[in-house]
Parts: C-alpha cells; sequence; structure tokens
C-alpha cells in the first residue's frame, strides 16, 4: 500500500498524505500541543487542546450547515450569541459570588461598561459574522489558513500597550509565523487549482482577513480585562467568565442587528423547516461555540493574548487534517512541514515569555488564576 503517493499542483510536484495518515497526524497535533505547552500541567493543556478541538468543529459543522440548505450565516451566528448568553448567564447565577463579589457595580456602571466591555462587544461581533459569512464562500480549512497574521498582530498589540516579551520568544512568533505562511501559501495554490470562482473566494478571503483583524485586537482588549499591562493601572482583573457573561448581551443585541439588517426575518422562518441533518450540525455547531467562547477567555487570561493565539493555530491543521480524512479535501506534505514550524515556535514562545519581568504598580505579581 502506498503512503505517500506524488501529484501534481500547478506546475509544482506535490506529495500528498492518504487519509489514514491525515488521522495520525491529527493525533500527533495533540501529542505535539502536549510537549509544547507541558509547562502548564494537566489542565492547562487539557485546555489548550480542547478549545483547538473545538475551533475545528465550530467550522467545520458550521460549514456543513451552511451547504445543507440553510445558507444564512448571520443568523447561525446570532444562534451561537443568544446560547453563549444563556450558558454564561445560568453559569454565573448558579454561583454568583464566585464571580462577582465586589464587582457587581461595575455592571451598573455604564461609562465604565462603554469603555471596557462594548469595544470587545463590537469586535466579537465582527469576529464571528465575518468568519461564518467567509465560510460561505471558501472552504473551512483554507478559511482558518488566513489567520497566519493573528499571532504577530496580536503580540504586536499587546506590546504596544505594555507588555512585554523576552527576545526569544520574539523568534518562537517569527517561527510560528514562518509555519504559517508554509502553510498558507500551500492553501492559496490548492484553491488556484480547485478551480475556485476567483471573485467569491476573493470575497471570502477578505472577510477571512476582516475577522483576523477584530479577533486580534479583541483578544488584547481580552487579556487587559484580565491581567495587568504597564500602561492600564486600573485593569479589573475580571475572571473569564465574568468577562463573557458582561459582553454576551451587548454581543446578541449587535448580532441581531445585523442579521435582521442582512438576512431580514427570512432565516427564522426558514429554521422550523431546516432538514434533521442541518439541524443537528447546527446543534453541535452552536455548543462548540459556546465552549469556545467560555474556554478561550480562560486561555486567554492563563496564556496572554498572544500565546493563546499561537495555541490556537493549530486548528489549522487539524482542520485541513479532518478535511481530507472526512471531506475529501488534500493534507499535503508542506502542511506537515508547516506544522512542525508552528509546533517548534509554539513550544519557544511558552517557555520563553515570561522571562521578561512585567513592570507593573503593585508590588505583587500577576495571578493567572483560571478560577
Amino acid at each position: 500500500m502506498t503512503v505517500i503517493k506524488s501529484t501534481s499542483l500547478g506546475q509544482y510536484p506535490t506529495l500528498v498524505l492518504p487519509h489514514w495518515l491525515a488521522l495520525t497526524f491529527s493525533l500527533l497535533i495533540f501529542v505535539g500541543l502536549g510537549y509544547a505547552y507541558r509547562s502548564h500541567g494537566i489542565k492547562g493543556v487539557g485546555a489548550i487542546s480542547t478549545q483547538v478541538l473545538a475551533i475545528v468543529f465550530v467550522q467545520l459543522s458550521t460549514k456543513l450547515v451552511l451547504q445543507h440548505g440553510f445558507p444564512y450565516p448571520t443568523c447561525i451566528a446570532l444562534v451561537h450569541f443568544s446560547l453563549v448568553w444563556l450558558v454564561s448567564s445560568f453559569m454565573t447565577r448558579v454561583d454568583w459570588k464566585r464571580y462577582f463579589v465586589d464587582k457587581e457595580e461595575l455592571v451598573r456602571d455604564a461609562a465604565w461598561y462603554g469603555r471596557r466591555i462594548l469595544p470587545i462587544a463590537v469586535l466579537q461581533t465582527a469576529n464571528v459574522v465575518m468568519n461564518t459569512t467567509s465560510l460561505k464562500y471558501i472552504g473551512a480549512g483554507f478559511n482558518s489558513i488566513i489567520g497566519i497574521l493573528s499571532p504577530v498582530l496580536t503580540a504586536l498589540i499587546s506590546a504596544l500597550l505594555g507588555r512585554r516579551f523576552a527576545a526569544l520568544a520574539w523568534l518562537g512568533i517569527v517561527i510560528a509565523i514562518a509555519g504559517d505562511a508554509v502553510i498558507s501559501c500551500e492553501g492559496v495554490r490548492n484553491l488556484s487549482v480547485a478551480g475556485q470562482s476567483t471573485s467569491l473566494a476573493l470575497l471570502g478571503m477578505m472577510l477571512g482577513i476582516g475577522a483576523l483583524f477584530a479577533r486580534s485586537i479583541r483578544s488584547v482588549l481580552m487579556d487587559c480585562q484580565m491581567n495587568q499591562y504597564e500602561s492600564d493601572e486600573d485593569c479589573p482583573k475580571l475572571s473569564p467568565l465574568q468577562l463573557v457573561a458582561l459582553t454576551s448581551p451587548a454581543v446578541f443585541c449587535f448580532g441581531l442587528v445585523i442579521t435582521l439588517a442582512v438576512e431580514g426575518l427570512e432565516p427564522f422562518f426558514a429554521m422550523p423547516h431546516m432538514r434533521p441533518t442541518a439541524a443537528v450540525l447546527l446543534a453541535v455547531s452552536a455548543f462548540c461555540a459556546v465552549f469556545l467562547s467560555i474556554m478561550g477567555m480562560f486561555l486567554i487570561k492563563m496564556l496572554g493574548a498572544a500565546a493563546a493565539q499561537i495555541a490556537g493555530k493549530m486548528n489549522i491543521l487539524l482542520t485541513v487534517s479532518v478535511s481530507s480524512s472526512f471531506m475529501g479535501e488534500r493534507l499535503t506534505l508542506p502542511f506537515v512541514v508547516g506544522s512542525a514550524m508552528v509546533l517548534l515556535g509554539a513550544s519557544i514562545f511558552a517557555q520563553m515569555k515570561d522571562l521578561a519581568p512585567e513592570k507593573t504598580t503593585s508590588a505583587k505579581p500577576t495571578t493567572y488564576n483560571t478560577v
């Protein structure tokens, strides 16, 4: 049995891995994640791995919903927003004091909310809506690949706001971005060979890039609310679940306005007549979106915005790998090379990012308690 077969994409020969090897590659990704982030313990590695897995499931299930007779991406995003709001509200009310002790006045302070929370809600809405809509025009694997610049953008924004990184940590970012570049170039080449409409692909790519910028800025602003930056002496140091609960109502309202403006009432009338397959896939994507929203906050608090973005880049490799195994997409040798570079960069960044001391106004170091 041939393990690796040669084919031709454009004028360059490319090695294509069989599907069973793609599954093995998926498992190796999690092994690499475990090694790269071993310093965070079993809970940290588990959080990172499940976060990556949730991103993949959201991407693939949402793409399948769009393909199974429910072509309303903003309405799908609205379903995600509403469930995140319901779940986060329920979880905070189960043990209210645990998350809101001495901070209830913050919720009632409109000026504080507008300055600290509202920008995050706007960026989160833009990120999810643009990312979901892009899946209508490009594949899930290529949509993930577009996030090539997310870690470096996030790191640069974090640095501008006063977060310090050791020199070797920046080296890790460069290596990870180089690996993403290899993966991205291969994805663009595969897309052009597949003969997809250039105009629709360009629209999908532009939406993906817009989501990329919104996601990078949003991640840093979230980090600012949970971990103290040098330029932000009044950091409220919110808990991850508290931040989700505070942003969810505004995100839902923004999402509802966009859905009504772009798609009108049509998706709401079509929803009761969805195919059973599409309904199940929508439920799966919504459940994963809830997990993704909550666990994403925990990762940002635990790792910081830049490191959390680098960890999340593993979803590119896993999405393409799963697509190759179950949806007929191609997993080629450059993806394997790029993945090794991303894992190496992630490992260097995870080990070196805390070597540069943070300057804060407090004599006590910033804690990263994710409870």
